[in-house]
Protein backbone atom coordinates (compact mmCIF):
# COMPACT_ATOMS: atom_id res chain seq x y z
CA UNK A 1 0.00 0.00 0.00
CA UNK A 2 1.34 3.41 -0.97
CA UNK A 3 1.76 5.93 1.80
CA UNK A 4 -0.65 8.27 0.00
CA UNK A 5 -3.31 5.59 0.44
CA UNK A 6 -2.90 5.48 4.23
CA UNK A 7 -5.08 8.52 4.68
CA UNK A 8 -7.86 10.37 2.88
CA UNK A 9 -9.14 13.90 3.32
CA UNK A 10 -12.59 14.83 2.08
CA UNK A 11 -15.42 17.28 2.54
CA UNK A 12 -18.74 16.47 4.18
CA UNK A 13 -21.46 18.57 5.80
CA UNK A 14 -19.34 21.74 5.91
CA UNK A 15 -16.26 20.10 7.48
CA UNK A 16 -12.97 18.61 6.42
CA UNK A 17 -12.74 14.96 7.44
CA UNK A 18 -9.70 12.68 7.86
CA UNK A 19 -9.55 8.90 7.67
CA UNK A 20 -6.29 7.15 8.64
CA UNK A 21 -5.83 3.48 7.74
CA UNK A 22 -3.40 1.20 9.65
CA UNK A 23 -0.23 0.41 7.65
CA UNK A 24 0.35 -3.12 6.40
CA UNK A 25 2.58 -5.43 8.43
CA UNK A 26 6.11 -4.05 8.51
CA UNK A 27 4.96 -0.71 7.19
CA UNK A 28 5.27 2.74 8.79
CA UNK A 29 2.51 4.97 10.04
CA UNK A 30 1.75 8.14 8.14
CA UNK A 31 3.43 11.32 9.41
CA UNK A 32 1.46 14.42 10.50
CA UNK A 33 3.55 16.50 8.09
CA UNK A 34 2.23 14.50 5.16
CA UNK A 35 -1.34 15.23 6.22
CA UNK A 36 -0.60 18.90 6.86
CA UNK A 37 0.88 19.18 3.38
CA UNK A 38 -2.24 17.73 1.85
CA UNK A 39 -4.45 20.05 3.93
CA UNK A 40 -2.48 23.06 2.74
CA UNK A 41 -2.68 21.90 -0.87
CA UNK A 42 -6.47 21.67 -0.62
CA UNK A 43 -6.78 25.07 1.04
CA UNK A 44 -8.11 23.66 4.31
CA UNK A 45 -7.60 25.87 7.40
CA UNK A 46 -4.70 24.86 9.77
CA UNK A 47 -5.18 21.91 12.12
CA UNK A 48 -3.35 21.26 15.40
CA UNK A 49 -0.59 18.69 14.98
CA UNK A 50 -1.56 17.04 18.29
CA UNK A 51 -5.04 16.41 16.88
CA UNK A 52 -3.45 14.66 13.93
CA UNK A 53 -1.23 12.54 16.20
CA UNK A 54 -4.29 11.34 18.08
CA UNK A 55 -6.03 10.28 14.87
CA UNK A 56 -2.86 8.65 13.47
CA UNK A 57 -2.24 6.67 16.65
CA UNK A 58 -5.77 5.26 16.64
CA UNK A 59 -5.65 4.54 12.88
CA UNK A 60 -9.21 3.37 13.24
CA UNK A 61 -10.00 3.66 9.52
CA UNK A 62 -13.12 5.69 10.31
CA UNK A 63 -13.68 9.33 9.29
CA UNK A 64 -12.75 11.89 11.93
CA UNK A 65 -13.94 15.50 11.77
CA UNK A 66 -11.05 18.00 11.56
CA UNK A 67 -12.03 21.61 10.95
CA UNK A 68 -14.87 23.65 9.37
CA UNK A 69 -14.35 23.86 5.61
CA UNK A 70 -17.44 25.26 3.80
CA UNK A 71 -15.43 25.88 0.64
CA UNK A 72 -14.96 22.12 0.32
CA UNK A 73 -18.47 21.73 -1.04
CA UNK A 74 -17.16 22.95 -4.40
CA UNK A 75 -14.84 19.95 -4.62
CA UNK A 76 -17.64 17.36 -4.62
CA UNK A 77 -19.20 15.65 -7.66
CA UNK A 78 -21.32 17.93 -9.88
CA UNK A 79 -24.95 16.96 -10.34
CA UNK A 80 -26.99 18.03 -13.36
CA UNK A 81 -30.71 17.46 -12.85
CA UNK A 82 -33.39 17.53 -15.56
CA UNK A 83 -37.06 17.35 -14.60
CA UNK A 84 -39.67 16.63 -17.28
CA UNK A 85 -42.28 19.25 -18.12
CA UNK A 86 -45.00 17.30 -16.38
CA UNK A 87 -42.69 16.80 -13.36
CA UNK A 88 -43.22 13.06 -13.57
CA UNK A 89 -39.56 12.10 -13.97
CA UNK A 90 -36.13 13.42 -12.91
CA UNK A 91 -32.91 12.51 -14.72
CA UNK A 92 -29.52 13.24 -13.15
CA UNK A 93 -26.05 13.18 -14.61
CA UNK A 94 -22.96 12.97 -12.35
CA UNK A 95 -19.65 14.67 -13.19
CA UNK A 96 -16.62 13.54 -11.20
CA UNK A 97 -15.53 16.06 -8.55
CA UNK A 98 -12.11 17.38 -7.52
CA UNK A 99 -9.68 15.85 -5.04
CA UNK A 100 -10.96 16.24 -1.51
CA UNK A 101 -14.56 16.39 -2.55
CA UNK A 102 -17.29 14.51 -0.78
CA UNK A 103 -17.31 10.83 -1.78
CA UNK A 104 -20.09 9.75 -4.11
CA UNK A 105 -22.85 8.02 -2.16
CA UNK A 106 -26.57 7.41 -2.29
CA UNK A 107 -26.95 9.88 0.57
CA UNK A 108 -25.01 12.50 -1.41
CA UNK A 109 -27.25 12.03 -4.46
CA UNK A 110 -30.43 11.98 -2.38
CA UNK A 111 -29.38 15.22 -0.68
CA UNK A 112 -28.79 16.82 -4.09
CA UNK A 113 -32.24 15.73 -5.26
CA UNK A 114 -34.00 17.07 -2.19
CA UNK A 115 -32.09 20.31 -2.43
CA UNK A 116 -33.61 20.69 -5.92
CA UNK A 117 -37.07 19.94 -4.53
CA UNK A 118 -37.29 16.35 -5.79
CA UNK A 119 -38.70 14.49 -2.82
CA UNK A 120 -41.04 11.83 -4.20
CA UNK A 121 -40.46 8.62 -6.12
CA UNK A 122 -36.66 8.59 -5.64
CA UNK A 123 -35.22 5.47 -7.27
CA UNK A 124 -32.68 4.38 -4.65
CA UNK A 125 -31.77 1.22 -6.56
CA UNK A 126 -30.74 3.33 -9.55
CA UNK A 127 -28.73 5.65 -7.32
CA UNK A 128 -26.99 2.70 -5.69
CA UNK A 129 -26.06 1.30 -9.10
CA UNK A 130 -24.67 4.68 -10.13
CA UNK A 131 -22.52 4.83 -6.98
CA UNK A 132 -21.24 1.27 -7.16
CA UNK A 133 -20.34 1.56 -10.83
CA UNK A 134 -19.28 5.23 -10.70
CA UNK A 135 -21.51 6.03 -13.65
CA UNK A 136 -20.12 9.45 -14.44
CA UNK A 137 -21.55 11.30 -17.43
CA UNK A 138 -24.47 8.89 -17.91
CA UNK A 139 -28.15 9.83 -17.52
CA UNK A 140 -29.74 8.10 -14.57
CA UNK A 141 -33.45 7.93 -13.79
CA UNK A 142 -33.34 9.35 -10.29
CA UNK A 143 -37.04 9.74 -9.53
CA UNK A 144 -40.42 8.97 -11.05
CA UNK A 145 -43.85 10.22 -10.08
CA UNK A 146 -46.99 8.13 -10.08
CA UNK A 147 -49.75 8.95 -12.50
CA UNK A 148 -53.26 9.14 -11.14
CA UNK A 149 -55.63 6.29 -11.80
CA UNK A 150 -58.77 7.92 -13.07
CA UNK A 151 -62.06 6.44 -12.09
CA UNK A 152 -63.78 4.30 -14.68
CA UNK A 153 -67.22 3.20 -13.71
CA UNK A 154 -68.73 0.05 -15.03
CA UNK A 155 -69.32 0.31 -18.78
CA UNK A 156 -71.30 -1.97 -21.07
CA UNK A 157 -69.33 -4.46 -23.16
CA UNK A 158 -71.23 -5.74 -26.18
CA UNK A 159 -70.66 -9.11 -27.80
CA UNK A 160 -72.08 -8.11 -31.16
CA UNK A 161 -71.42 -5.34 -33.68
CA UNK A 162 -73.25 -2.27 -32.38
CA UNK A 163 -72.49 -0.12 -35.44
CA UNK A 164 -73.48 -2.48 -38.18
CA UNK A 165 -72.52 -0.02 -40.92
CA UNK A 166 -69.00 0.26 -39.56
CA UNK A 167 -67.16 -2.03 -42.02
CA UNK A 168 -68.80 -0.17 -44.92
CA UNK A 169 -68.17 3.29 -43.46
CA UNK A 170 -64.51 2.71 -42.60
CA UNK A 171 -63.38 1.62 -46.05
CA UNK A 172 -61.93 4.25 -48.36
CA UNK A 173 -64.12 5.64 -51.11
CA UNK A 174 -62.58 3.37 -53.72
CA UNK A 175 -63.02 0.20 -51.68
CA UNK A 176 -66.56 0.33 -50.32
CA UNK A 177 -68.21 -3.03 -50.74
CA UNK A 178 -71.60 -3.99 -49.38
CA UNK A 179 -70.45 -7.61 -49.30
CA UNK A 180 -68.43 -6.59 -46.23
CA UNK A 181 -71.64 -5.62 -44.48
CA UNK A 182 -74.05 -7.88 -42.62
CA UNK A 183 -76.94 -6.42 -40.67
CA UNK A 184 -78.35 -9.70 -39.47
CA UNK A 185 -76.61 -10.95 -36.34
CA UNK A 186 -78.41 -14.10 -35.37
CA UNK A 187 -78.09 -15.14 -31.73
CA UNK A 188 -79.35 -18.23 -30.01
CA UNK A 189 -81.35 -18.25 -26.80
CA UNK A 190 -79.03 -18.03 -23.79
CA UNK A 191 -76.08 -16.41 -25.63
CA UNK A 192 -74.29 -13.59 -23.80
CA UNK A 193 -75.06 -10.27 -25.49
CA UNK A 194 -73.67 -7.67 -23.09
CA UNK A 195 -72.19 -7.27 -19.64
CA UNK A 196 -70.92 -4.54 -17.36
CA UNK A 197 -67.14 -4.26 -17.08
CA UNK A 198 -65.45 -4.15 -13.67
CA UNK A 199 -65.05 -0.60 -12.37
CA UNK A 200 -61.65 1.05 -11.89
CA UNK A 201 -61.41 2.88 -8.56
CA UNK A 202 -59.70 6.29 -8.49
CA UNK A 203 -56.26 6.86 -6.95
CA UNK A 204 -54.43 10.18 -6.74
CA UNK A 205 -51.00 10.48 -8.28
CA UNK A 206 -47.95 12.48 -7.21
CA UNK A 207 -45.17 14.18 -9.16
CA UNK A 208 -41.48 14.12 -8.19
CA UNK A 209 -41.92 17.42 -6.31
CA UNK A 210 -44.50 15.77 -4.10
CA UNK A 211 -47.47 17.60 -5.60
CA UNK A 212 -50.66 15.57 -5.54
CA UNK A 213 -52.32 14.97 -8.92
CA UNK A 214 -55.99 14.41 -8.29
CA UNK A 215 -57.69 11.50 -10.01
CA UNK A 216 -60.68 12.30 -12.15
CA UNK A 217 -64.06 10.82 -11.52
CA UNK A 218 -66.48 10.00 -14.29
CA UNK A 219 -70.17 10.70 -14.45
CA UNK A 220 -71.15 7.33 -13.09
CA UNK A 221 -71.88 3.87 -14.36
CA UNK A 222 -73.53 3.63 -17.75
CA UNK A 223 -76.82 1.81 -17.82
CA UNK A 224 -76.99 -1.69 -19.20
CA UNK A 225 -80.42 -1.79 -20.77
CA UNK A 226 -82.12 -4.81 -22.20
CA UNK A 227 -85.34 -4.69 -24.18
CA UNK A 228 -87.60 -7.19 -25.87
CA UNK A 229 -86.15 -10.61 -26.50
CA UNK A 230 -83.53 -10.32 -23.73
CA UNK A 231 -83.14 -11.29 -20.08
CA UNK A 232 -80.91 -9.85 -17.35
CA UNK A 233 -78.88 -11.77 -14.80
CA UNK A 234 -79.94 -11.56 -11.17
CA UNK A 235 -77.16 -9.10 -10.35
CA UNK A 236 -78.06 -6.98 -13.40
CA UNK A 237 -74.55 -7.22 -14.85
CA UNK A 238 -75.30 -9.39 -17.88
CA UNK A 239 -77.83 -9.52 -20.69
CA UNK A 240 -78.52 -12.72 -22.57
CA UNK A 241 -80.80 -13.61 -25.45
CA UNK A 242 -84.20 -14.82 -24.26
CA UNK A 243 -85.13 -16.01 -27.75
CA UNK A 244 -83.44 -16.84 -31.02
CA UNK A 245 -83.26 -13.82 -33.30
CA UNK A 246 -81.49 -10.75 -34.64
CA UNK A 247 -79.63 -8.77 -31.97
CA UNK A 248 -79.15 -5.00 -32.28
CA UNK A 249 -78.53 -1.93 -30.18
CA UNK A 250 -81.46 0.45 -30.54
CA UNK A 251 -81.30 3.75 -28.70
CA UNK A 252 -78.84 2.29 -26.18
CA UNK A 253 -81.06 -0.74 -25.52
CA UNK A 254 -80.12 -4.29 -26.48
CA UNK A 255 -82.99 -6.04 -28.21
CA UNK A 256 -83.44 -9.35 -29.95
CA UNK A 257 -86.10 -9.20 -32.61
CA UNK A 258 -87.69 -12.24 -34.19
CA UNK A 259 -85.99 -13.22 -37.42
CA UNK A 260 -87.26 -14.85 -40.56
CA UNK A 261 -84.72 -16.12 -43.06
CA UNK A 262 -85.89 -17.13 -46.53
CA UNK A 263 -84.16 -17.82 -49.81
CA UNK A 264 -86.59 -15.91 -52.06
CA UNK A 265 -89.88 -14.05 -51.95
CA UNK A 266 -92.15 -15.14 -54.80
CA UNK A 267 -95.40 -16.99 -55.45
CA UNK A 268 -94.21 -19.89 -53.33
CA UNK A 269 -94.49 -17.89 -50.11
CA UNK A 270 -96.26 -14.62 -51.04
CA UNK A 271 -95.99 -11.13 -49.56
CA UNK A 272 -94.29 -10.82 -46.19
CA UNK A 273 -95.47 -8.81 -43.17
CA UNK A 274 -93.45 -9.56 -40.03
CA UNK A 275 -93.01 -8.00 -36.59
CA UNK A 276 -89.27 -8.64 -36.54
CA UNK A 277 -86.35 -8.76 -38.99
CA UNK A 278 -86.34 -10.36 -42.43
CA UNK A 279 -83.26 -11.84 -44.09
CA UNK A 280 -83.86 -12.64 -47.76
CA UNK A 281 -80.78 -14.34 -49.14
CA UNK A 282 -81.91 -14.36 -52.75
CA UNK A 283 -84.35 -12.34 -54.83
CA UNK A 284 -87.76 -10.74 -54.51
CA UNK A 285 -90.09 -11.25 -57.46
CA UNK A 286 -91.74 -8.24 -59.11
CA UNK A 287 -95.01 -7.04 -57.65
CA UNK A 288 -94.42 -8.35 -54.13
CA UNK A 289 -94.61 -6.36 -50.91
CA UNK A 290 -92.36 -6.78 -47.88
CA UNK A 291 -92.92 -5.09 -44.54
CA UNK A 292 -90.96 -5.60 -41.32
CA UNK A 293 -90.98 -3.82 -37.98
CA UNK A 294 -87.26 -4.50 -37.73
CA UNK A 295 -84.41 -4.71 -40.23
CA UNK A 296 -84.57 -6.01 -43.77
CA UNK A 297 -81.61 -7.50 -45.61
CA UNK A 298 -81.85 -8.64 -49.24
CA UNK A 299 -79.05 -10.47 -51.04
CA UNK A 300 -79.96 -9.97 -54.72
CA UNK A 301 -81.25 -7.06 -56.78
CA UNK A 302 -84.93 -6.10 -56.71
CA UNK A 303 -87.14 -4.27 -59.17
CA UNK A 304 -90.88 -3.48 -59.10
CA UNK A 305 -91.31 -4.18 -55.38
CA UNK A 306 -92.55 -2.29 -52.32
CA UNK A 307 -90.36 -2.68 -49.25
CA UNK A 308 -90.91 -1.05 -45.84
CA UNK A 309 -88.71 -1.48 -42.77
CA UNK A 310 -89.08 -0.07 -39.28
CA UNK A 311 -85.34 -0.45 -38.80
CA UNK A 312 -82.35 -0.41 -41.12
CA UNK A 313 -82.37 -1.78 -44.65
CA UNK A 314 -79.60 -3.19 -46.82
CA UNK A 315 -79.92 -4.08 -50.49
CA UNK A 316 -76.67 -5.79 -51.30
CA UNK A 317 -77.37 -5.68 -55.01
CA UNK A 318 -79.55 -2.55 -55.28
CA UNK A 319 -82.88 -1.77 -56.91
CA UNK A 320 -83.97 -1.12 -60.52
CA UNK A 321 -87.49 0.10 -59.88
CA UNK A 322 -88.71 0.82 -63.43
CA UNK A 323 -90.58 3.80 -61.91
CA UNK A 324 -92.64 1.42 -59.80
CA UNK A 325 -90.29 0.22 -57.07
CA UNK A 326 -90.48 1.93 -53.65
CA UNK A 327 -88.38 1.71 -50.50
CA UNK A 328 -89.43 3.15 -47.12
CA UNK A 329 -86.77 2.79 -44.43
CA UNK A 330 -87.17 3.70 -40.76
CA UNK A 331 -83.39 3.78 -40.12
CA UNK A 332 -80.25 3.85 -42.27
CA UNK A 333 -80.44 2.44 -45.79
CA UNK A 334 -77.55 0.82 -47.65
CA UNK A 335 -77.75 -0.07 -51.34
CA UNK A 336 -75.32 -0.89 -54.10
CA UNK A 337 -77.31 1.24 -56.54
CA UNK A 338 -80.74 2.88 -56.89
CA UNK A 339 -82.31 3.27 -60.34
CA UNK A 340 -85.76 4.54 -61.34
CA UNK A 341 -87.10 4.08 -57.82
CA UNK A 342 -88.70 6.16 -55.08
CA UNK A 343 -86.94 6.06 -51.72
CA UNK A 344 -87.76 7.54 -48.30
CA UNK A 345 -85.26 7.10 -45.48
CA UNK A 346 -85.51 8.34 -41.90
CA UNK A 347 -81.78 7.96 -41.32
CA UNK A 348 -78.71 8.20 -43.56
CA UNK A 349 -78.54 6.80 -47.07
CA UNK A 350 -75.32 5.04 -48.15
CA UNK A 351 -74.98 4.02 -51.80
CA UNK A 352 -72.00 2.17 -53.20
CA UNK A 353 -72.23 2.99 -56.91
CA UNK A 354 -75.00 5.26 -58.28
CA UNK A 355 -78.36 6.97 -57.80
CA UNK A 356 -80.03 7.21 -61.22
CA UNK A 357 -83.30 8.86 -62.28
CA UNK A 358 -84.88 8.40 -58.87
CA UNK A 359 -86.82 10.34 -56.26
CA UNK A 360 -84.77 10.23 -53.06
CA UNK A 361 -85.63 11.69 -49.67
CA UNK A 362 -83.44 11.14 -46.57
CA UNK A 363 -83.64 12.82 -43.18
CA UNK A 364 -79.87 12.42 -42.72
CA UNK A 365 -76.86 12.47 -45.03
CA UNK A 366 -76.68 10.93 -48.48
CA UNK A 367 -73.24 9.45 -49.16
CA UNK A 368 -72.08 7.74 -52.33
CA UNK A 369 -68.73 6.11 -51.84
CA UNK A 370 -67.82 3.50 -54.41
CA UNK A 371 -65.76 3.59 -57.59
CA UNK A 372 -68.47 5.44 -59.53
CA UNK A 373 -70.33 7.23 -56.73
CA UNK A 374 -72.50 9.27 -59.08
CA UNK A 375 -75.90 10.94 -59.00
CA UNK A 376 -77.77 11.84 -62.16
CA UNK A 377 -81.39 12.43 -63.11
CA UNK A 378 -84.33 12.84 -60.75
CA UNK A 379 -84.65 14.67 -57.44
CA UNK A 380 -82.54 14.09 -54.33
CA UNK A 381 -83.47 15.66 -50.98
CA UNK A 382 -81.19 15.37 -47.93
CA UNK A 383 -81.80 16.74 -44.46
CA UNK A 384 -78.01 16.73 -44.08
CA UNK A 385 -75.13 16.76 -46.56
CA UNK A 386 -74.71 15.07 -49.93
CA UNK A 387 -71.34 13.57 -50.90
CA UNK A 388 -70.52 11.93 -54.24
CA UNK A 389 -67.84 11.82 -56.93
CA UNK A 390 -69.89 12.79 -59.98
CA UNK A 391 -73.06 14.83 -60.26
CA UNK A 392 -74.99 14.62 -63.54
CA UNK A 393 -73.45 12.95 -66.57
CA UNK A 394 -72.39 13.61 -70.14
CA UNK A 395 -75.99 13.21 -71.40
CA UNK A 396 -77.03 16.05 -69.06
CA UNK A 397 -80.34 14.73 -67.66
CA UNK A 398 -82.15 17.22 -65.41
CA UNK A 399 -80.85 16.64 -61.90
CA UNK A 400 -82.14 18.50 -58.85
CA UNK A 401 -80.62 18.38 -55.36
CA UNK A 402 -81.91 19.90 -52.12
CA UNK A 403 -79.24 20.09 -49.42
CA UNK A 404 -79.82 20.56 -45.70
CA UNK A 405 -83.62 20.41 -46.08
CA UNK A 406 -85.66 17.80 -44.27
CA UNK A 407 -87.99 15.88 -46.60
CA UNK A 408 -90.92 16.98 -44.45
CA UNK A 409 -90.07 20.61 -45.22
CA UNK A 410 -89.60 19.79 -48.89
CA UNK A 411 -93.04 18.16 -49.00
CA UNK A 412 -94.56 21.25 -47.36
CA UNK A 413 -92.97 23.43 -50.03
CA UNK A 414 -94.20 21.18 -52.84
CA UNK A 415 -97.69 21.13 -51.36
CA UNK A 416 -97.75 24.91 -51.02
CA UNK A 417 -96.46 25.44 -54.54
CA UNK A 418 -98.91 22.88 -55.93
CA UNK A 419 -101.84 24.43 -54.10
CA UNK A 420 -101.02 27.89 -55.47
CA UNK A 421 -100.55 26.54 -58.99
CA UNK A 422 -103.79 24.53 -58.91
CA UNK A 423 -105.79 27.46 -57.52
CA UNK A 424 -104.38 29.81 -60.15
CA UNK A 425 -105.34 27.33 -62.88
CA UNK A 426 -108.92 27.08 -61.56
CA UNK A 427 -109.15 30.87 -61.38
CA UNK A 428 -108.09 31.12 -65.00
CA UNK A 429 -110.72 28.53 -65.94
CA UNK A 430 -113.51 30.36 -64.08
CA UNK A 431 -112.45 33.69 -65.51
CA UNK A 432 -112.67 32.24 -69.03
CA UNK A 433 -116.16 30.83 -68.39
CA UNK A 434 -117.41 34.15 -66.96
CA UNK A 435 -116.06 35.93 -70.03
CA UNK A 436 -117.85 33.48 -72.33
CA UNK A 437 -121.16 33.98 -70.48
CA UNK A 438 -120.72 37.72 -70.66
CA UNK A 439 -120.19 37.51 -74.39
CA UNK A 440 -123.36 35.42 -74.72
CA UNK A 441 -125.45 38.03 -72.88
CA UNK A 442 -124.39 40.70 -75.33
CA UNK A 443 -126.06 38.84 -78.20
CA UNK A 444 -129.42 40.51 -79.25
CA UNK A 445 -131.23 37.30 -80.33
CA UNK A 446 -131.37 35.73 -76.84
CA UNK A 447 -134.86 35.16 -75.46
CA UNK A 448 -135.63 36.47 -71.99
CA UNK A 449 -135.64 33.06 -70.30
CA UNK A 450 -132.24 32.12 -71.74
CA UNK A 451 -130.80 35.49 -70.82
CA UNK A 452 -131.95 35.05 -67.21
CA UNK A 453 -130.39 31.59 -66.98
CA UNK A 454 -127.08 32.84 -68.36
CA UNK A 455 -127.11 35.82 -65.98
CA UNK A 456 -127.73 33.56 -62.97
CA UNK A 457 -124.97 31.17 -64.06
CA UNK A 458 -122.59 34.09 -64.56
CA UNK A 459 -123.40 35.49 -61.11
CA UNK A 460 -122.82 32.09 -59.49
CA UNK A 461 -119.48 31.72 -61.24
CA UNK A 462 -118.49 35.20 -60.14
CA UNK A 463 -119.22 34.22 -56.51
CA UNK A 464 -117.12 31.06 -56.90
CA UNK A 465 -114.37 33.14 -58.48
CA UNK A 466 -114.31 35.57 -55.54
CA UNK A 467 -114.18 32.74 -52.99
CA UNK A 468 -111.45 30.98 -54.92
CA UNK A 469 -109.50 34.22 -55.29
CA UNK A 470 -109.62 34.66 -51.50
CA UNK A 471 -108.31 31.08 -51.15
CA UNK A 472 -105.58 31.89 -53.66
CA UNK A 473 -104.47 34.86 -51.55
CA UNK A 474 -104.35 32.65 -48.43
CA UNK A 475 -102.38 29.95 -50.31
CA UNK A 476 -99.79 32.45 -51.50
CA UNK A 477 -99.41 33.83 -47.97
CA UNK A 478 -99.02 30.30 -46.58
CA UNK A 479 -96.39 29.47 -49.20
CA UNK A 480 -94.49 32.66 -48.39
CA UNK A 481 -94.62 31.76 -44.69
CA UNK A 482 -93.19 28.30 -45.42
CA UNK A 483 -90.43 29.79 -47.55
CA UNK A 484 -89.62 32.48 -45.01
CA UNK A 485 -89.49 30.08 -42.07
CA UNK A 486 -87.31 27.48 -43.74
CA UNK A 487 -84.81 26.01 -41.27
CA UNK A 488 -81.83 24.33 -42.89
CA UNK A 489 -79.32 22.08 -41.18
CA UNK A 490 -76.26 24.11 -40.27
CA UNK A 491 -73.00 23.14 -41.95
CA UNK A 492 -74.77 20.97 -44.52
CA UNK A 493 -72.68 20.77 -47.69
CA UNK A 494 -72.71 19.36 -51.17
CA UNK A 495 -69.33 17.80 -51.85
CA UNK A 496 -68.49 16.52 -55.35
CA UNK A 497 -65.10 14.83 -55.57
CA UNK A 498 -64.78 14.93 -59.36
CA UNK A 499 -67.18 16.39 -61.97
CA UNK A 500 -70.42 18.34 -62.07
CA UNK A 501 -72.07 18.23 -65.50
CA UNK A 502 -74.72 20.47 -67.05
CA UNK A 503 -78.44 20.76 -66.17
CA UNK A 504 -77.74 20.29 -62.49
CA UNK A 505 -79.56 22.52 -60.00
CA UNK A 506 -78.69 22.63 -56.31
CA UNK A 507 -80.95 24.23 -53.71
CA UNK A 508 -80.18 25.32 -50.16
CA UNK A 509 -83.74 26.21 -49.21
CA UNK A 510 -84.85 28.88 -51.69
CA UNK A 511 -81.28 29.65 -52.72
CA UNK A 512 -80.38 28.08 -56.06
CA UNK A 513 -77.06 27.21 -57.69
CA UNK A 514 -76.90 26.06 -61.30
CA UNK A 515 -73.98 24.17 -62.81
CA UNK A 516 -72.08 25.90 -65.58
CA UNK A 517 -71.81 22.54 -67.33
CA UNK A 518 -68.05 22.93 -67.73
CA UNK A 519 -67.21 19.90 -65.66
CA UNK A 520 -66.29 21.65 -62.40
CA UNK A 521 -63.71 19.70 -60.41
CA UNK A 522 -63.86 18.98 -56.68
CA UNK A 523 -66.68 21.38 -55.96
CA UNK A 524 -67.97 22.00 -52.45
CA UNK A 525 -71.08 24.12 -51.94
CA UNK A 526 -72.16 25.61 -48.62
CA UNK A 527 -74.65 28.27 -47.58
CA UNK A 528 -73.17 31.20 -45.66
CA UNK A 529 -75.24 34.22 -44.65
CA UNK A 530 -77.81 33.54 -47.32
CA UNK A 531 -75.25 33.09 -50.11
CA UNK A 532 -74.17 29.80 -51.71
CA UNK A 533 -70.37 29.62 -51.51
CA UNK A 534 -68.47 27.51 -54.03
CA UNK A 535 -65.04 26.15 -53.17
Amino acid sequence: MKRSELFTIFYKDGWAWLTVTPPPPGGHMVYPEEILGRLKLLGIPPVRKQQLYTIIESAAGTPQRLVPWPEGEQHGPRITLTVSKDAMSAILTIDEGKSGGEPLSVAFLTKALKKAGVIFGIKEDNLQTAVENTLFGQPIVAAEGTYPVHQISSKPEYFFETDRGKPFKELSYNRMDLRELNFIQNKKKGELLARLSDPVHPADGQDVYGNVISAKTDSGAAALRGGKGTERSLDGNEIRAAVDGNVKLKGGTVIVEPLITVENVDYSNGNMDFNGAIDIRGRVADGFTIRAEGDIQIGKSVSRVHITSGGDMILKAGISGNDEGTLVCGGDLYARYIENAEVECRGNLYVEEAVMHSKIKADGDIILAGKRAEIFGGTVVAGGSIICKKLGNINEPFTELHVGMLPETYRALLHGEGEVKETASRLDELENKIRQLGNSLQKNKLDKETAVKISLAKAQLEQEYQALNDLYTVSIKHLHDVQRNLVLQRDAVLKVEQNIFGKVSVFFGMHKWVSSGKGNLKTTLTLKNGVIIEK
